[in-house]
Formats: structure tokens, C-alpha cells, sequence
């Protein structure tokens, strides 16, 4: 893992892209400085890693609540997304920003391919804990079916072990990435008693493809949910929210993102 001050050192003409959305961001020569600063804070910031632990304690304590009030007959489970949830692809995006290469999904399969990526403080531990309990644990992740063999591999080695049937992938014949369907198969024979991720749509579709207010409103509308049902996560590197502020049009030229992003600051 890099040390703060050598990532700062790429700042002059450093150019990348978000790791998961599969698209090529066009950085038209521009520093993507924001998500140079979003990773460096992500590797080395002892706050970081307080976020994650705080969330996983909170986790604990929400999916023992659930678990006592749930009077269902299905098995109780929980859902997790995969990446920046349960494990750190920030030596990915590190690495593009070293090579001032832009995102490509061949570049996202090989760093994959290599199930390096570390398991997130607090991770492995909760997932322990709700077996504990008694409760599923499933993973729903936006890596393709290509990727199962080496996604299984790679959770091992983070002590987070799982078998096929609980880990669900995106299909890229089904020609949508909402976490919607795989859900509802999880929900015909479990009753879900949390969810965690680290983008709002780890928990319901609603968040997905944010229009132009950005869906603030709606995290406000279900504010209550947020501890209690769903735990999320911080990742300033990636995520809807970053689609949403360029309305899902990932062609734009590195300045005029920057010049969107600036404008909608409050100042």
C-alpha cells in the first residue's frame, strides 16, 4: 500500500477513472485530483478505518435487534454488497492513477484476477458474528459470472468463505445491473433482516439511475431505515451518487465534470 506522500506526488498530470461502473471515463488531460484525494484518504486515513468499524459495530447491533423482534418462518438472513463493502479495490484505483490509464473492463478483470483485494476492518467479523446468530449470510455483487471463481477465492483468503449459492452475481445477458431480482431470490426462501453496502442501491433500486435532484430527498425519506435496516458504508471514490452529478454521461470531458461537480458545491 502506497504511503500518502508518494500518492500525493502523482498529483501533477494524474489521470483515472471509478473502479466499478464499466464504463471509460474521458479525462481529456485533466487531473482527476478528486478521486486521487478520495483514495488516498480510503488507503491512509486512521478515519477510514474508524468509519468501517463504526458501521460494523452498529451492524451487530441492528442485526441482533432485528433478529430478537423477527417472528417470521423463513431463515433470517443479511445482504452484503462485495466491493468497498467487504473488500478494498483501492490498490486498483491506485494503480490506474500511477499508470494514468482510464477505467477498462480489462483492467478491472485482471486486478480481479489477481484475489488480492484485502478484506475492510470489521468485515470478516461481522460476517463471523451473524453466523453466530444463526443468520445467512449473502453476497449480492455487480462483478459479472465470469468473475465467480476468482470473487469465491479472493473472500476466502479474506476469511470471509462463502459457497456458490450465496454469493450473487450480475448476469450481463438480464442487460440491467439492478440488485432488484437477486434480491427477490434471496427473499423467497429468507427473510432479509439487513443490508449493507456502500451505495444506497445495495439496498433498494429506488437509488439507482438518480435523476437531477440526485436523490437527496429520497435519503431523507428514509432516514429512519438507515442503522436500523440498511448500514452504509463510506466510498468517496466511486459510486451512483459521482453518475447521477454528470447525468450518467461518462463521455464528458475531464474539465467539464470537474466545472459540474464545482457548480453544484455550496459556497
Amino acid at each position: 500500500m502506497k504511503r500518502l506522500s508518494v500518492i500525493l506526488g502523482l498529483v501533477a498530470g494524474i489521470v483515472a477513472t471509478s473502479c466499478t461502473p464499466k464504463t471509460n471515463s474521458q479525462t481529456d488531460g485533466e487531473p482527476m485530483t478528486h478521486l486521487l484525494l478520495a483514495t488516498a484518504w480510503f488507503q491512509q486515513s486512521a478515519e477510514m478505518r474508524a468509519c468501517y468499524y463504526q458501521s460494523y459495530m452498529l451492524a451487530k447491533m441492528a442485526l441482533k435487534e432485528n433478529l430478537q423482534n423477527y417472528k417470521g418462518a423463513k431463515p433470517a438472513a443479511v445482504v452484503l454488497d462485495i466491493d468497498e463493502t467487504v473488500l478494498d479495490n483501492s490498490p486498483f484505483e491506485a494503480k490506474l492513477m500511477a499508470d494514468r490509464q482510464n477505467y477498462s473492463d480489462s483492467a478491472w478483470m485482471a486486478w480481479s484476477a489477481r484475489e488480492e483485494a484485502l478484506a475492510l476492518p470489521g468485515a470478516a467479523e461481522f460476517i463471523a458474528y451473524a453466523r453466530e446468530l444463526g443468520v445467512d449470510v449473502f453476497f449480492i455483487s455487480n462483478r459479472v459470472l465470469d468473475e465467480r471463481e476468482r470473487t469465491l477465492k479472493n473472500l476466502a483468503t479474506a476469511g470471509m468463505a462463502v459457497d456458490s449459492a450465496h454469493l450473487l452475481l450480475y448476469d450481463l445477458s438480464k442487460g440491467t445491473s439492478c440488485k432488484d431480482e437477486r434480491r427477490d431470490l434471496v427473499s423467497e426462501t429468507h427473510e432479509i433482516i439487513l443490508f449493507i453496502g456502500d451505495n444506497l442501491g445495495d439496498y433498494t433500486s429506488l437509488f439507482d439511475r438518480r435523476d437531477s435532484s440526485l436523490a437527496l430527498h429520497l435519503a431523507d425519506s428514509l432516514h429512519e431505515d438507515f442503522g436500523r435496516k440498511f448500514i452504509i458504508l463510506p466510498n468517496p471514490m466511486y459510486g451512483e451518487w459521482e453518475n447521477a452529478i454528470y447525468g450518467h454521461n461518462h463521455k464528458l470531458p475531464m474539465t467539464e465534470k470537474n466545472r459540474t461537480m464545482l457548480e453544484l458545491l455550496r459556497k
